[in-house]
């Protein structure tokens, strides 16, 4: 008797041992960092990246029934949760009429303890454990970024909880792009996707709303309206050079109404644009070459900075190259070429300063810059008619500015009078209206 009864008791102290406890997904205690638009249930969550009206918007560049596969998956969305339960049991469910890649998302799920890596899941449950078991540790679960999924289980030790993992407070960053920022080329993994690489360096909070398949659409920007942006990444326009059959000028158009947008709905964020990456096709259906696209991204960009200073032009053949491409694939970043061009776009980014000065802008043979003291400006100038002056600091913060007037080609001076220019060293930027340009770096004793 005595021995049925210890029996008893230590089936009872194992099956304690190895309780759960179910959590509720609407808890406050879970954070869904990377998402705009979440729909939380108890039981279920969906995390949305896009209004809903994005998949009859066809101004939006990811409208229509194909491309929703790829709009309604998770690409940099993260769900942290801070808890001292030793075991964590976390269970999704492949969303309906969801895209995937591969027969599981394979390695899709990353975890992350203090911003390092602990483990990746290829199944769609798994059980997290935790590092220090009995200590409160705050998790971070990046989701698949190819295999579209809805969250709908947590199970933690019985005996344990969530408590308040705390707010993010970082830089809010959004990527917009197609297939190269949404992560075609790293399969399945946000993670080595390479806004999030560049998030993570840059400790700015990721919101990719890139698109697989995506093609250049000023109404993506509606995704963004109403919400708190201090980064913006515009990475697109091979899909409209690869399979679209409309002009240059149409795209240039598109590209500025895009802009425009942005810009209207975020006047204070800083906006990167990076015209297309290295490629080796040369396959495209449009009636220009990729070259000509981007050029003309380039000018616009330039044009464009004379007065909008938060504004920054990247190259984007200049930060990548062949040996970053997937085996086999003539566009898509591997996951070396990725983290290779988040490395790269970082270093340009940090250029780029709050100015978006850059070094690499090429310096016209007619425009040029004669002559530069603290109290006056010469220029030779190619025409009569508008010139944009910008002075950055070493730090890249605007000093100066001034639209000025030339009335004659050649030899023209400008007066600094009353904003006259201290000891330091100084980037000089002059910009045409005709989108010439030049710059110079100067110091001053």
């Amino acid at each position: 008797m005595r021995a049925a009864n210890l029996f008893v008791l230590l089936l009872l102290l194992v099956q304690h041992a190895f309780a759960k406890v179910s959590i509720a997904l609407d808890n406050p205690n879970i954070s869904y960092d990377g998402v705009f638009y979440p729909v939380k249930t108890p039981t279920k969550v969906e995390l949305n990246r896009h209004l809903t009206s994005m998949v009859s918007n066809w101004e939006s560049g990811i409208g229509g029934t194909w491309i929703n596969q790829w709009v309604i998956t998770q690409t940099g969305v993260r769900i942290r949760f801070k808890t001292a339960s030793p075991a964590i049991d976390m269970a999704f469910t492949q969303r309906a009429t969801g895209g995937t890649i591969g027969a599981t998302p394979n390695s899709g799920f990353s975890v992350f303890v203090n911003g390092t890596a602990i483990a990746t899941y290829s199944s769609l449950s798994f059980t997290v454990n935790n590092p220090t078991p009995g200590s409160e540790t705050t998790f971070e679960v990046s989701l698949p970024n190819l295999w579209a999924v809805d969250f709908t289980g947590m199970q933690l030790t019985d005996g344990y909880n969530l408590s308040d993992p705390g707010q993010l407070n970082r830089p809010v960053y959004v990527a917009i792009g197609n297939s190269i920022t949404h992560g075609t080329g790293q399969y399945v993994s946000s993670a080595k996707t390479y806004p999030f690489i560049l998030a993570n360096k840059m400790g700015w909070d990721l919101h990719n709303i890139a698109v697989a398949g995506a093609t250049l659409g000023w109404a993506v920007a509606l995704n963004t309206k109403g919400k708190h942006v201090d980064y913006i990444t515009v990475k697109i326009g091979f899909n409209d050079w690869k399979y679209s059959t409309g002009s240059l000028g149409s795209k240039k158009t598109e590209y500025g109404r895009l802009l425009d947008s942005l810009r209207a709905y975020h006047p204070e964020a800083k906006i990167y644009c990076i015209s297309p990456i290295y490629s080796s096709d040369n396959s495209g259906a449009a009636p220009y070459a990729l070259e000509d696209f981007r050029t003309m991204v380039e000018n616009l960009v330039i044009a464009r900075q004379a007065t909008d200073h938060l504004l920054c032009l990247i190259v984007g053949s200049d930060i990548s190259d062949a040996s970053m491409l997937a085996s086999g694939d003539p566009t898509h970043l591997s996951e070396y070429g990725a983290n290779a061009f988040a490395n790269n776009l970082y270093t340009k980014i940090n250029a780029c300063g709050s100015a978006s000065v850059q070094e690499e802008v090429s310096e016209n043979s007619i425009l040029k810059i004669n002559a530069l003291e603290k109290t006056h400006l010469q220029l030779m100038v190619p025409y009569s008619g508008k010139y944009y002056v910008s002075i950055y600091s070493a730090e890249g913060k605007l000093v100066y500015f001034k639209q000025a007037q030339m009335s004659s080609s050649g030899i023209n001076n400008m007066s600094l009078s009353g904003n006259e220019i201290s000891g330091g060293f100084y980037i000089v930027q002059v910009v045409g209206e005709k989108s010439d340009s030049s710059s110079v770096k100067v110091f001053f004793e």
